[in-house]
């Protein structure tokens, strides 16, 4: 047992050897507190053309409602955050090795392109044929000229690395390239790292959750401060970043090994083959539901649960209900098992009911039943199988980009950094649920690592190609910003790369007109290449749509 399960275990408990009897059907007899548990939005949808919607990062001000400011080295902080481009680094330091950098932003994606409706439905090759016709008839209801014109607040950067190996000795070394993402952008975030024009082989690790927590919005006072923890509140700057990298402990844990939970014991409540009368609105039975309450210590008893969606907490009287819909065969998860999982000591006296729907605003009862079974394991054991279940969603949302061991890794991490099994967890997990998890939402960094041989005296050219976000306020909040996007890059945060000179390229394409920067370049001049000053820690670029292009 690792270092960090043994103090799980030691501040949960020892398990208790309680019974459960199977055939109960009658729920406690009591009136405990309901506290409802609503998940609040974190962010708006912003439709991108017709069809297409992405969640944009935000930061503290976003979240809070408020408008853009100005850094402490007047770059703008913005609603939406994307993150900066970092430099390069080596997983170990080798003094051998230096770098020259040049890093190029290129506002290709913001050429406008005609998409035709044709071409737009023959591109989805996951419709049938008949589907693609519809798709088709829609666009050219939307589009009756045939199409639309097209473009991205994206840029294509390049991040250029000469490395020069001093030394009489060929040195093999182990770059790691970091990049801001989350699960659910990877596919399209994520590098290419080439060498001499090679695609390299890499090797992804993946950081924790890079953010913090805050209140609901209307905690939020003129004070700026929005204490609590039941909203995201991602990094909205670059020194925020800086916070998370400096000292090293973020990339040492991205790095190593996830928690290992196989050392804590869990009695585990299996629910499977559950059954009850057809949903029937004219019946007064919307979505017949099966609830399970029990009695439970809350200073010596954590659970856990998956597939559950509702829930009731008395702590005072050490009562607990929770509660599932009954699936249909057309629902997705039919069939699927229930579980409660128990950590410290058992919980006793379940018992469960069916009722006509899943609020406990009702005590309409229906006649309904479920098989029980209890058995004992350990945490990561049974919540391997819980995240199985999961993961399908996850590859749906996500792609096969990311591996299951990944997304179950970083699902083990969230739980003991900021779940119930953290020493202070978030309100936005109280409710245990490990389907209300921010795994694939929430930024992070992460690092792509590749092996690179850098032959005695020589150079390598490395390149990191990437797709890059912008940042921006968004489009109701009316800000001195609006239009305006953000671009920018640290020249040596997180780095141990000894880099004796860092230019950066601007191909601006004719589509921009540059509203603030510290890099120095005039595009009436036609300055579009400059030094950077490697004591500037942190470089940007805002711009907006030039009008010749609107």
């Amino acid at each position: 047992m690792s270092e960090k399960s043994e103090r799980l275990f030691r501040a949960m408990g020892d398990i208790g050897d309680h019974k459960i009897d199977e055939a109960a059907e009658t729920i406690v007899s009591r009136k405990p507190h309901w506290k409802r548990w609503t998940a609040l939005a974190a962010a708006l949808a912003l439709v991108v053309g017709v069809g297409g919607y992405f969640l944009p990062r935000m930061g503290g001000g976003a979240a809070n409602g408020g408008s853009s400011g100005t850094g402490t080295d007047g770059a703008s902080t913005f609603m939406s955050y994307a993150g900066p481009v970092f430099p390069l680094t080596l997983r170990e330091e080798n003094e051998a090795i230096t770098a020259e950098r040049n890093i190029t932003l290129d506002f290709r994606p913001w050429v406008r392109v005609w998409q035709s409706n044709e071409e737009e439905a023959a591109s989805r090759r996951d419709l049938t044929e008949a589907e693609r016709q519809e798709v088709l008839d829609d666009y050219n209801r939307w589009f009756p000229e045939g199409g639309r014109w097209q473009s991205s607040s994206d840029i294509l950067v390049t991040d250029a690395y000469t490395l020069t190996n001093a030394s009489d000795a060929d040195q093999t070394v182990a770059v790691l390239y970091p990049f801001v993402s989350s699960l659910q952008e990877l596919s399209k975030d994520a590098p290419v790292l080439r060498a001499d024009g090679e695609t390299l082989e890499t090797v992804l690790h993946a950081g924790g959750y890079s953010g913090g927590f805050q209140g609901a919005w209307e905690s939020y006072g003129e004070t700026g401060e929005n204490p609590g923890s039941l909203n995201l509140e991602q990094p909205n700057s670059w020194e925020a970043y800086k916070a998370l990298l400096s000292d090293g402990r973020y990339a040492e844990k991205a790095l190593g090994e996830y928690p290992d939970l196989s050392g804590i014991p869990a009695v585990v409540y299996q629910f499977t083959e559950a059954w009850g009368p057809e949903a029937d609105e004219s019946k007064g039975v919307p979505n017949p539901s099966i609830r399970v309450t029990f009695e439970m210590d809350y200073g010596k008893t954590t659970v856990l649960s998956y597939g559950f969606h509702s829930m009731s907490r008395d702590e005072e009287n050490n009562f607990m209900g929770q509660g599932f819909s009954i699936r249909e065969e057309w629902e997705k998860g039919y069939g699927d098992p229930y579980y409660l999982i128990v950590l410290g000591d058992d919980v006793r006296n379940m018992a469960y009911q069916g009722y006509v729907t899943g609020g406990w605003d009702t005590q309409n009862t229906v006649e309904a039943g479920v098989t029980i079974r209890r058995y004992e394991t350990d945490l990561d054991t049974v919540l391997r199988e819980a995240a199985v279940l999961m993961y399908r969603e996850v590859r749906e949302m996500c792609g096969g980009g990311v591996d299951f061991e990944m997304y179950y890794g970083l699902l083990r991490e969230d739980l003991t950094s900021h779940g119930l099994l953290s020493e202070q967890p978030a309100q936005r997990y109280d409710t245990g649920w490990l389907e209300e998890n921010d795994v694939i939402n929430s930024d992070r960094v992460f690092y792509l690592e590749a092996e690179v041989t850098i032959p005695a005296g020589q150079s390598v050219e490395l390149t990191a190609e990437m797709t890059k976000e912008a940042s921006f306020d968004f489009y109701c909040a009316h800000t001195e910003n609006q239009g305006v996007y953000g671009y920018d890059m640290v020249t040596k945060l997180g780095s141990n790369l000894a880099c004796t000179s860092q230019t950066a390229t601007l191909e601006d394409r004719g589509q921009i007109e540059i509203v603030r920067q510290n890099f120095g370049f005039d595009l009436e001049q036609g300055m579009k290449t400059v030094v950077l000053d490697p004591d500037q820690e942190h470089y940007y670029l805002e711009v907006r749509r030039s009008e010749d292009t609107e």
